[in-house]
């Protein structure tokens, strides 16, 4: 989780993510696991060209877990549909996406039961 957030804001989206909601979200979206000896260390999620979710196990970051999971998202989006692969980055995130070659195009920001979650849209071209 972004600690760049809010705690109000970090326990409205803890509360909003129920195991009921993630299977939800599994149904409708690309998902991608990372697992190693048995063990998931990762998880990527894509509805069309968008990465809706991309997490890695805290123990577990900064080792290619989430490079590998992008670049599989990417391989994953026809780029003869879409120009470009994107995401709303939390401001934790940026740096990381930048790493990947996203390109930063603005910031944006989602209300959350009345409190603003900032966040950074970026792109990464297909072609």
């Amino acid at each position: 989780m972004d600690h760049s957030l809010s705690l109000s804001l970090r326990e409205k989206l803890n509360k909003s993510e129920t195991r009921q909601a993630v299977e939800e979200r599994a149904r409708l979206y690309y998902v991608a696991v990372y697992e190693r000896e048995g063990s998931v260390l990762g998880i990527a999620g894509l509805d069309l060209n968008e990465i809706r979710i991309l997490c890695v196990a805290p123990g577990c970051r900064r080792s290619g877990i989430g490079r590998a999971l992008v670049e599989h998202m990417r391989a994953m989006v026809p780029g003869d549909l879409f120009p470009d692969v994107f995401v709303y980055s939390s401001l934790q995130g940026r740096d990381f996406y930048e790493a990947c070659g996203f390109v930063e195009k603005g910031p944006v920001e989602f209300d959350i039961d009345g409190e603003q979650m900032p966040t950074v849209f970026m792109t990464l071209p297909l072609r």
